[in-house]
């Protein structure tokens, strides 16, 4: 007899772990912490990225202004940055309105 109580033990002690480590709240706050990681290693990465095509642009174009539309018809990058922008001297800054700025 009393070998059956121990699946209704068990029983009960998995709904109540289930219920207190998973709360919607909580994984809401899991969730935004890593909504907020991914966005800066996609900032980072995309930083990187543009700043070395920016820096072997500038090596093998010296005399030619630099943007990211001639980056792109010299085949350096692929397609403009949606999450960066280059300043008038080439300089890597965040696209005003994304998770990087």
């Amino acid at each position: 007899m009393r070998m059956s109580s121990w699946p209704t033990i068990g029983l009960v002690i998995l709904a109540v772990g289930s219920v207190t480590s998973c709360s919607p709240a909580q994984r809401a706050k899991e969730a935004q912490v890593e909504i907020a990681s991914g966005n800066a290693a996609a900032c980072t990465q995309e930083r990187s990225t543009i700043e070395k095509a920016v820096q072997t642009y500038t090596l093998l174009n010296p005399d030619s202004p630099i943007s990211e539309a001639a980056m792109v018809a010299d085949g350096f990058i692929v397609a403009e940055s949606v999450l960066m922008d280059l300043t008038a001297d080439g300089t890597v800054v965040p696209a005003p309105g994304t998770a990087c700025a």
